[in-house]
């Protein structure tokens, strides 16, 4: 939901509490108001129905529309006035409506009389249906003034935002280019543009440095790494050397070749977390996997491995096609260096989905946690235990959903393309 959306309905919210609130005040008020100001007007009758009295000074009842004069045959002592509620025929409308009613005893010229007036009281209930019109009709035109205007000019105020957003979301940081934010005279989002660019210039100061460092660490790497291969070559050469001097130059070389393609690993890994592989295609997997396949198939014979295979053609997955490669190489590597002399593997590809299960020895972790760097489940020496982390991130980068299964000396690894 946007956030103009949100700030809405959220007024409107309290708009509403604060509506229902002031209708019952305003109700009260004037409920109070009203009976206060006919209480008022009822008294301010008073002084004229004395003067009525001692002019005509009647001995009998007077009784007219909403007064009522009743002359006492005793004297009494003065009183009220006092007010009540009574009901009383409405003459228009010819119905019980409640009324007001004022009642005194005045003495006017030693005699006493009883006064008795009565005014039509505004029932509660036609206060509520006022207040209740009067504040439907302002919360309908707040309502329309809200939506409609409130819309309207958040939509210039927080265009800025869009575009920032946009800007954003196109930014990459391997063109190393400078990212360019819309300029805006609200100053939370001048300060937002300011630590945007600041961020992302600074991220792309990062990624150029790790990358020219990654990059040149492999190949100054590589270099003395190739001299000292070179230079054990020309030792083993040697037709003095002994038995134990052969091992241990085979041993030396062995190591220098494992650090060469651990440098090769962890660069292939820094590569792909930097997104380096970003061009995608559409790419024939079930082609590329019976390639592969042929390709390995002298390892599998070497290790006399029996293998099954359920490709399903024309099999179209999005991707890089050098990530596809690099996949299908340590899924496949995997399978055979860690497996068993005369075990088997198993190949299906069907709906997009990869299941490659092989024979091997067991576990003593969990399978998934073979996914994390230099995790090796198995003691020889020429495992970088880099195998399934770059697999992992390989998928990670795609999309692809991997998970790995073991029980006793069955492995099993699926990838999914959703």
């Amino acid at each position: 939901m946007r956030l103009v959306i949100k700030i809405t309905i959220f007024y409107l919210f309290v708009t509403t509490i604060v509506f229902i609130i002031g209708g019952v005040i305003a109700f009260q008020v004037m409920n109070r108001e009203i009976q206060f100001e006919q209480s008022i007007y009822l008294g301010e009758r008073m002084p004229s129905l004395v003067n009525y009295l001692e002019r005509r000074q009647p001995t009998d009842s007077v009784i007219r529309d909403k007064l009522i004069i009743v002359p006492l045959k005793d004297t009494l002592p003065e009183m009220g006035p006092v007010y009540s509620d009574t009901l009383v025929m409405h003459t228009t409308l010819q119905r019980i409506e409640p009324h007001i009613k004022l009642e005194a005893i005045r003495n006017v010229n030693n005699r006493s009389y009883r006064i008795i007036i009565y005014d039509l009281v505004i029932e509660p209930d036609d206060i509520r249906d006022i207040v209740e019109e009067s504040l439907t009709m302002i919360f309908a035109l707040l309502l329309f003034l809200i939506v409609g205007l409130g819309l309207l000019g958040s939509y210039f105020v927080f265009r800025p935002f869009g575009k920032t957003l946009s800007a954003i979301k196109n930014f990459s940081i391997q063109q190393l280019k400078p990212i360019r934010l819309p300029d805006s005279s609200t100053s939370e989002f001048i300060r937002l543009n300011k630590f945007i660019k600041d961020m992302t210039d600074k991220a792309t100061k990062d990624y150029v440095s790790l990358k020219e460092f990654s990059e040149n660490a492999s190949h100054e790497m590589q270099t003395p790494l190739a001299i000292a291969q070179g230079k054990l070559e020309i030792l083993m050469g040697d037709e003095k050397l002994t038995e134990q001097q052969l091992e241990l130059i085979t041993s030396a070389q062995n190591a220098i070749k494992r650090v060469s393609r651990l440098g090769n690993s962890l660069s292939l890994i820094t590569k792909i977390d930097n997104k380096e592989f970003s061009d995608t295609q559409e790419i024939d997997f079930s082609k590329e996997l019976n390639r592969f396949i042929y390709d390995f198939k002298e390892l599998m014979d070497l290790k006399s491995l029996s293998v099954k295979t359920k490709i399903q053609d024309n099999q179209l997955i999005h991707g890089n096609l050098v990530l596809i490669e690099l996949l299908l190489t340590n899924l496949l590597n995997n399978a055979i260096r860690h497996n068993q002399e005369k075990g088997y593997i198993d190949i299906k590809l069907e709906n997009k989905k990869l299941t490659i299960e092989n024979s091997g020895f067991p576990l003593k972790n969990k399978p998934e946690e073979y996914f994390e760097r230099f995790r090796k489940g198995t003691n020889d020496p020429g495992s970088s235990g880099l195998g399934l982390s770059i697999i992992k991130k390989i998928c990670d980068d795609m999309g692809v959903s991997i998970t790995y299964e073991n029980e006793d000396t069955k492995h099993i690894i699926k990838l999914s393309w959703i």
